[in-house]
């Protein structure tokens, strides 16, 4: 009998790494409000993007909420290493404890972020100029037109694929 050829996806080492640019969105400041996540391989090829209604929100609320879908979406993933991009400095400063958080809704927000964070081998947080996170900027606005908790996600096909699938 001929072995059958496994076509699944396949899915990437646990050892891999993967960047996660992460943006937030909110017109009016509060307003309507979004999150956007993009995954990149160590080839800087798109793996996956991701998207958030959030309602009506701060844009450091959605920033936040980037963060998080990001980070969910590299763990869905079996990535354990990640490096994180976002354009928010407060963000970035803050999960990584060089600011403090005193609002009481981003004190939880950071946690979960910094709960996440710890699921990982490794994770870098780094602060990026604005011009280096304009497809996490793209996804981000595109979610402020989902409704709230409707989240998108596509998959580039090159060949990585959810944990469990």
């Amino acid at each position: 009998m001929a072995r059958r050829e496994d076509r699944s996806v396949p899915k990437p080492n646990p050892g891999d790494t993967c960047t996660i640019q992460f943006d937030g969105a909110s017109r009016g400041n509060p307003g309507r409000a979004g999150a956007g996540a993009v995954l990149r391989g160590p080839d800087n090829t798109v793996i996956s993007s991701s998207r958030e209604g959030l309602g009506f929100a701060t844009n450091n609320v959605a920033e936040y909420r980037a963060l998080n879908l990001g980070l969910e979406s590299a763990l869905n993933q079996g990535f354990r290493n990640v490096r994180v991009q976002g354009d928010s400095q407060l963000v970035c400063k803050q999960v990584r404890g060089e600011w403090a958080t005193r609002h009481p809704n981003m004190t939880q927000l950071c946690g979960q972020a910094q709960e996440l964070m710890s699921q990982f081998d490794s994770c870098d947080v780094q602060h990026v100029p604005r011009d280096f996170n304009s497809e996490a900027d793209a996804q981000a606005n595109r979610a402020t037109n989902l409704a709230e908790g409707e989240c998108q996600e596509d998959f580039s096909g090159r060949g990585y694929g959810r944990r469990g699938y």
